[in-house]
């Protein structure tokens, strides 16, 4: 059986609770509320970039360019387009985090009734700051890009189905996943 486990790192986001989120840096949306492969986050005195850039993988037993969501430190000058002639813009938020979620995401593979992988996942964030929600989330589809970012309140009820990745799936392989929720605050 396969083991992959690629959730961010909860010391990072325990460690913004009762810092100052700045800002957040992004292409400007256009028909929907996401953008292409980078969003940078101004929090406390440092940057942080959340990315969701293809990678060639092993998905599922295919190597297959499929996107892989990082949530890394980063330097001001690495927060820029992923796409030519493209000026982000600063979306100021100026208030303190009171509240992190990380939405983790745990995939199984069955054939023929024997577990061949075992996948966890960071799905999305949602930070609470004064009272209002932000969520920065990795959209469902597995070569997708794109990174979906709301505002407002009960946005766990946004995200993308958990069970969509349990469909399209060849004859003999079942597909299951499950959503964690871990709180910080």
């Amino acid at each position: 059986m396969k083991k992959l486990d690629m959730r961010f790192a909860e010391s990072i986001f325990k460690n913004f609770i009762g810092q100052t989120f700045h800002k957040y840096r992004c292409d400007p949306f256009v028909y929907t509320p996401s953008v292409t492969q980078i969003v940078g986050l101004y929090i406390g005195d440092e940057v942080y970039k959340m990315s969701n850039v293809q990678e060639p993988v092993d998905y599922y037993g295919n190597m297959d360019d499929v996107a892989i969501c990082r949530f890394t430190k980063a330097e001001d000058a690495d927060i820029r387009s992923a796409l030519e002639g493209v000026d982000q813009i600063d979306t100021p938020i100026n208030g303190r985090i009171e509240k992190v979620v990380l939405v983790n995401e745990h995939q199984q593979v069955f054939e023929n009734g024997t577990q061949t992988y075992d996948v966890w996942l960071t799905r999305g964030v949602i930070f609470t700051v004064d009272g209002r929600e932000i969520s920065f989330e990795k959209q469902n589809w597995p070569y997708s890009e794109e990174i979906n970012i709301e505002r407002g309140y009960n946005l766990i009820d946004r995200f993308g189905d958990v069970n969509d990745f349990s469909e399209d799936w060849d004859p003999g392989i079942k597909a299951v996943a499950t959503r964690e929720n871990v709180v910080l605050q």
